[in-house]
C-alpha cells in the first residue's frame, strides 16, 4: 500500500516536471541576417545546442530557464523562457571582441597581429559607383593613397600612388592581386585609342560589386612578400563568396545623370565677341584696315542663308550632353555544409557627357567552395567579362574635341547645305569639324578578359596545410580607329583607317605549405613558405590603310593604300621562392619577417635574381598591467617595420643588345642596331621604414592610428641621353636615388550609437615629401627639372611678371630673384619657384548618420600645396598668334584694351604679342588646391512589417550625388582640379558630377 502511494507521487512529480518543460525554437541573426553556429545553451546546465544554416534551433527548456546566445565577435544574450514557444533573438557586435582578419599577401591575419601598414576597404565603398572602375572608391578612403580621375570620359584610367613616386621612368603604379593573381593593369593600348594611356583602362573589366574587400599593403613588412613587384605598393582585391545556408539572392539597380564637375570650366566665344576681336587684332597688329579686316572676315566665314547673317555656333555645346549611366547587378549566395558559392551577373552601361562617348560592360562571376573531405578542399573562382567603349581624341591634337571647342570660330557651321558636317574651312584647323569626328569617325576598344584561379588545399596535419593554387589572366583586346576623308586628318589621303589587337596570356602556379602552432597557451608561431612561378606572353598585330572610296567604307580591307602592318610577340617570366615567420607572445608581442629571392627574364643573366626582406614588431601596450588603471584606453599599440622590395616595371627587354631587321638595303633585307646592351642592368630596389601607434580610446568611440615612413628607392631605372654621333637616343641605366617620407594620420570617431540615432565623423591626411637624393646631372623635361636635392615634380618654369598696364605687352621676371622684368622672353631665363605638382598633404573625410530606417553618407576629398599647369594654354590663349582660330570668353573678357589697365592677358594681336605665348611660363600655372563632396548618398531602409508582407528579406531605395560640389582655392583656375598626378592639364574630358537613384532588394 505504501509502496503504490510512493509510486503514484513520483508519477505525479515526473508529469509535473515534463508539463513544465516546453520545445523552444526560434532564430538568431545579426544585422545582416541569420547566424550559423550560434551556441544556445541553457544557463546553469550542460544542455544546449547551436542554431543550423538558417540560424534556427530548437532547444527543451522550461518557462524559469535562462537561455545564453553566444557568438565569436558578438555580446552574448540572455532571455529568460517565460510562456514562450518561439524566441527569436538578434545579437549585437561585440567592439571589445571584435579584430578584423585582414587579406595579407599569400594569406589572412587578425588586425591585432599585424606589424606592417595596410588600408582597408570595404564591400560597402564598392557597390554601384559611379564609376566604371573599383579604383574610384579608393579616392580619399584611406592615408597614403593619391588617386587620382583626371579623365571624365566613361572607362578612362585612373592613377594610384601609394607613399609618392619612387621611380623616374619605370612604373609608378601599384601590383594589382586579384584572388592571388597578379593582374595586368593600366593602359595596354597599341593605337592611339589610349591618349596616352588616359583613356583606357584594363581593369575596368572587373564589376566592383563582386569584391569582399580591398587591402592596400603600404609598408616592407606587407610588400617585401611580392618582392621584385612590390616597390610601390600593393592592391590585394578579395572577391566575395558564399555563406553555408538558404539561398541569399540580391538585385541591384542604379540610374544616373551627369554634366560637368567644375562649374568655372573655359567656354567659348560667340559670333559677336569672335568678329570684335577679328577686327581688333588686326587693328593691334596694323597690318590690315579696318575695311581691309571686314573684308577678310567675309571671305573666311559663310554666311547662314536662314538668317542672312553668320552663324553662331556654341561648339562646347554641340559636343556635349547630358551623361546617362545605367547598372543592374544580380547575385546569389548559399550552399551546404560542404559546397557554398557565389555567382553575379552585372551590365553596366555609361553614356559620357561628350556625343558618342560610351563604354558597356557585362561581366559574370561564379566562386565555389567545396570540401571534399574533411582534409581536402578545393576553391574556384572564375570571371568573365567583356566591355566596349567609344572615345575622343584627347590633348592638343586637331581632332580634339574640346580643342576645337575653344579654337573653332563660333562662324563655322556645324553642317553644310547639303546636310553633311561643314569642312571647307580647310585654312582653319586642317577643316576638324568635332561633331563630324564625333558622328562619322571611329576610336572603338573591345576587351574581352577571363580570370580564374583554382585552389586545391590539403591539411597534411590539422596545423599543417599544403596548397596548391593554379591561375590565368587571359586578355584580349581589338581597337579600331577611323579619320573620315571629308575633313580633318584624313582629308588629305583619302581616310585613315587603323587596326590593332593584342592577346595576353597571363599564368601564375603557387605552391605552398601553412604551418601553425600554439603552445604553452601563450605562445603562436605561423611559418609560411612558397614556390611560384609566372609566365606572360603577348601578341600584337596591327596595320594602316590610306584611300577610302566611300564614306561607308571604313574598314582596312576596303583601304586602297596599305601604308604600314606589324606583328610582335613578347614574353617574360618570373621565378620566386619565399616564406615569413610570424610569431606572437600571448597577443601582446608581435614579430614577423619576410624573404623572397625573384628572378625575372626582364634583367641581365648576370642580374636576373634579386633578394627582398622584411622585419617587422607590434607591442600592444594596453595589455600591460600598468595601464589597468587608464580606463579610457581600450587599445594602443605601437608598430615598426624595416625591410626592401624591387621595381620590375620596365620594358622586357631593355638589358639586351637588339638588331631591327625591318631595314632595307639597296632593295634587300638587311639589319641594323636598334638598342644598346646593358648587361648590368638590375632591379629598382627601395628600402622602407615605418613606424605607427594604432589606438582606440574611451569606450570605442575613437579610433585611429598615426605613422611616419621613410622610402628610399635606388638604383633608379633612367634612360640617360647619349650623344647621337653614337646613333642611339640613349640606354637604360641604373643611376639615381629619390625619397619620399611624410606622416599619415587617420581618426574615427563614434560620436552617438544608439538603437535609432547614430552618427560618426572619420578623416585621415597624409604629408608627403619628396627629394631627388642622387643624380649624376640634371634632366629637364617638359615643364620639370630633374635635379638633385629637388622634388621629382617641381616646375621649372619662365617667370610671368603680368601685364604691362602701360601697353599691353607680357612681362617675365629676368631670373628667379623677381627683381627685374623684361618684355622679350629672350632675355629671360627659366627657374625654380619651389612649386611642385606633390601636394603639401591630401586625404579625404566622411560623415555618416541613421536615425531609424533612414541613412545618410558623405564622403569628401581633398588635396593641399600643389600646382597645375595648362599645357594647351600657350596655344587656346595665344594673344592672337594663330590667326584665325578663337580663344576662350575668358580670355575674352580679361584682355588688355586701354592704358593704365590692369588686365590678365596681354593686348590681342594677329601674329602675336612678343612671343606672350611662351611655353613652360607659370602664367600657366595655377594653384591646385580643391575639396570635392566625392559621394552623398541618402538611403532608406523598409521596415521588417513591410519587407515581411512581401517576402523579402531587405529593400532599399537611395539617392546618389557624386562629386556634386567642389571647392578652389585659386579662383582663376579654370579647368578642373583633379588632374593627373604630375599636374599637367591636356584638355581632357572634364570629371563627370552625377545625380543617381537607386533600388537594392533582398530576397
Amino acid at each position: 500500500m505504501i509502496q503504490n502511494k510512493l509510486l503514484q507521487v513520483m508519477t505525479f512529480f515526473l508529469c509535473g516536471i515534463m508539463y513544465s518543460q516546453n520545445s523552444i525554437t526560434g532564430t538568431v541573426s545579426d544585422d545582416s541576417g541569420p547566424l550559423l553556429g550560434v551556441s544556445v545553451q541553457v544557463k546553469g546546465s550542460s544542455k544546449g545546442t547551436t542554431t543550423d544554416f538558417d540560424g534556427k534551433y530548437t532547444i527543451i527548456a522550461s518557462p524559469d530557464d535562462i537561455l545564453v546566445f553566444s557568438y565569436m565577435g558578438m555580446k552574448s544574450s540572455e532571455v529568460t523562457v517565460g510562456n514562450r514557444t518561439t524566441l527569436h533573438v538578434e545579437l549585437e557586435a561585440d567592439a571589445s571582441q571584435l579584430s578584423e582578419v585582414i587579406v595579407v599577401g599569400y594569406g589572412s591575419q587578425s588586425e591585432e597581429e599585424l606589424t606592417g601598414s595596410v588600408a582597408t576597404i570595404k564591400s560597402e565603398a564598392l557597390e554601384m559607383l559611379p564609376s566604371s572602375s573599383f579604383q574610384n572608391a579608393m579616392q580619399g578612403a584611406s592615408p597614403g593613397l593619391q588617386v587620382v580621375t583626371s579623365d571624365g570620359a566613361p572607362g578612362a584610367a585612373i592613377s594610384v600612388r601609394v607613399r609618392g613616386i619612387g621611380s623616374i621612368n619605370a612604373s609608378n603604379d601599384p601590383l594589382y592581386v586579384i584572388d592571388g593573381i597578379p593582374v595586368t593593369s593600366g593602359s595596354v593600348s597599341q593605337t592611339d585609342f589610349g591618349n596616352d594611356g588616359s583613356s583606357s583602362n584594363v581593369l575596368a573589366s572587373i564589376n566592383p560589386n563582386d569584391i569582399e574587400s580591398l587591402v592596400v599593403l603600404k609598408d616592407a613588412a606587407s610588400t617585401a612578400i611580392y618582392g621584385s613587384r612590390g616597390a610601390n605598393g600593393v592592391v590585394l582585391i578579395t572577391t566575395k563568396s558564399g555563406k553555408a545556408g538558404k539561398a541569399k539572392i540580391s538585385l541591384k539597380s542604379k540610374l544616373g545623370f551627369s554634366s560637368e564637375a567644375y562649374n568655372n570650366l573655359l567656354k567659348p566665344l560667340n559670333t559677336t565677341q569672335y568678329r570684335q576681336l577679328f577686327m581688333e587684332g588686326y587693328a593691334n597688329a596694323g597690318t590690315l584696315t579696318t575695311d581691309e579686316a571686314a573684308a577678310q572676315f567675309a571671305t573666311l566665314f559663310p554666311v547662314n542663308p536662314d538668317t542672312g547673317d553668320y552663324y553662331d555656333v556654341n561648339w562646347y555645346d554641340e559636343i556635349t550632353r547630358t551623361g546617362i549611366t545605367q547598372e543592374y547587378d544580380l547575385s546569389a549566395n548559399g550552399g551546404s555544409e560542404n559546397i557554398t558559392y557565389f555567382v553575379s551577373g552585372n551590365y553596366f552601361n555609361q553614356d559620357g557627357i561628350v556625343e558618342e562617348n560610351m563604354f558597356r560592360r557585362y561581366s559574370l562571376r561564379a566562386n565555389i567552395d567545396v570540401k571534399l573531405t574533411e582534409r581536402l578542399q578545393l576553391t574556384n573562382n572564375m570571371s568573365l567579362s567583356k566591355f566596349h567603349q567609344r572615345g575622343i581624341t584627347d590633348g592638343t591634337r586637331w581632332q580634339a574635341p574640346f580643342y576645337l571647342a575653344l579654337l573653332l570660330p563660333p562662324t563655322i557651321p556645324v553642317y553644310d547645305e547639303n546636310g553633311d558636317f561643314y569642312g571647307e574651312h580647310t585654312d582653319i584647323m586642317a577643316g576638324n569639324n568635332p561633331m563630324g569626328h564625333l558622328r562619322e569617325d571611329r576610336r572603338e576598344l573591345d576587351q574581352s578578359r577571363i580570370l580564374d584561379n583554382l585552389t586545391i588545399s590539403y591539411k597534411i596535419l590539422d596545423n599543417l596545410t599544403f596548397k596548391s593554387a593554379w591561375s590565368f589572366d587571359i586578355l584580349n583586346i581589338s581597337e579600331y580607329i577611323f579619320s573620315n576623308a571629308r575633313y580633318g586628318d584624313g582629308r588629305n589621303v583619302g581616310g585613315i583607317a587603323e587596326e590593332a589587337r593584342t592577346t595576353e596570356y597571363n599564368w601564375l602556379g603557387t605552391q605552398s605549405l601553412n604551418y601553425h602552432t600554439t603552445f604553452n597557451e601563450v605562445h603562436s608561431l605561423n611559418v609560411f613558405a612558397a614556390y611560384e612561378a609566372q609566365a606572360v606572353e603577348t601578341s600584337i598585330v596591327s596595320a594602316e590603310g590610306e584611300g577610302f572610296s566611300h564614306p561607308e567604307l571604313k574598314y582596312l580591307d576596303n583601304a586602297a593604300n596599305p601604308t604600314s602592318v606589324g606583328s610582335s610577340r613578347i614574353e617574360y617570366s618570373f621565378n620566386s621562392y619565399f616564406g615569413r615567420i610570424n610569431y606572437d607572445y600571448d597577443k601582446k608581442y608581435f614579430l614577423s619577417g619576410s624573404i623572397r629571392r625573384d628572378g625575372s627574364s626582364r634583367f641581365g643573366p648576370d642580374r636576373r635574381w634579386g633578394t627582398f626582406w622584411s622585419v617587422g614588431g607590434g607591442y600592444t601596450i594596453s595589455k600591460e598591467n600598468f595601464m589597468s588603471d587608464a580606463k579610457f584606453v581600450n587599445n594602443l599599440k605601437l608598430r615598426t617595420s624595416y625591410g626592401t622590395s624591387g621595381n620590375a616595371g620596365i620594358g622586357n627587354y631593355n638589358w639586351a643588345g637588339l638588331w631591327g631587321f625591318n631595314r632595307a638595303y639597296d632593295g634587300q633585307a638587311a639589319a641594323a642596331p636598334s638598342q644598346v646592351a646593358n648587361a648590368l642592368l638590375t632591379w629598382e630596389s627601395q628600402n622602407t621604414f615605418n613606424a605607427g601607434i594604432d589606438f582606440t580610446l574611451f569606450d570605442y568611440v575613437l579610433s585611429g592610428s598615426v605613422e611616419y615612413f621613410n622610402k628610399v628607392s635606388s638604383d633608379l631605372l633612367l634612360d640617360r641621353p647619349l650623344s647621337l654621333t653614337t646613333g642611339f637616343e640613349s640606354v637604360t641605366e641604373n643611376i639615381g636615388d629619390m625619397k619620399n617620407s611624410g606622416w599619415e594620420i587617420a581618426l574615427h570617431a563614434n560620436i552617438v550609437n544608439t538603437e535609432n540615432f547614430g552618427l560618426s565623423l572619420g578623416g585621415n591626411i597624409t604629408f608627403l615629401n619628396n627629394e631627388i637624393t642622387y643624380l649624376p646631372s640634371p634632366i629637364t623635361d617638359g615643364t620639370k627639372r630633374l635635379e638633385e636635392g629637388r622634388d621629382i615634380q617641381e616646375y621649372f618654369l619662365y617667370g610671368w611678371a603680368g601685364v604691362d598696364p602701360a601697353n599691353g605687352d607680357p612681362l617675365w621676371y629676368t631670373d628667379g630673384t623677381k627683381t627685374t622684368t623684361t618684355n622679350n622672353v629672350n632675355d629671360a631665363i627659366r627657374y625654380y619657384d619651389g612649386k611642385s605638382a606633390t601636394p603639401d598633404f591630401y586625404g579625404g573625410f566622411n560623415l555618416s548618420a541613421h536615425y531609424k530606417n533612414i541613412s545618410l553618407n558623405a564622403m569628401f576629398n581633398y588635396q593641399f600645396g600643389n600646382y597645375l599647369y595648362d599645357a594647351p594654354g600657350w596655344v587656346i590663349h595665344s594673344d592672337g598668334r594663330y590667326n584665325p582660330r578663337s580663344t576662350s570668353a575668358y580670355a575674352f573678357e580679361n584682355r588688355w584694351t586701354t592704358p593704365g589697365q590692369e588686365a590678365l592677358f596681354p593686348q590681342f594681336r594677329w601674329g602675336g604679342n612678343q612671343s606672350s605665348n611662351t611655353q613652360y611660363s607659370d602664367r600657366y600655372l595655377f594653384e591646385g588646391d580643391y575639396i570635392r563632396l566625392k559621394s552623398l548618398t541618402l538611403n532608406y531602409d523598409f521596415t521588417s512589417e513591410i519587407l515581411e508582407k512581401m517576402q523579402l528579406s531587405s529593400l532599399r531605395v537611395y539617392i546618389d550625388m557624386a562629386n556634386f560640389w567642389t571647392w578652389v582655392k585659386d579662383k582663376s583656375l579654370y579647368f578642373d582640379p583633379e588632374q593627373t598626378i604630375n599636374g599637367v592639364y591636356n584638355t581632357i574630358t572634364p570629371i563627370n558630377k552625377t545625380v543617381s537613384v537607386g533600388l537594392n532588394i533582398g530576397f
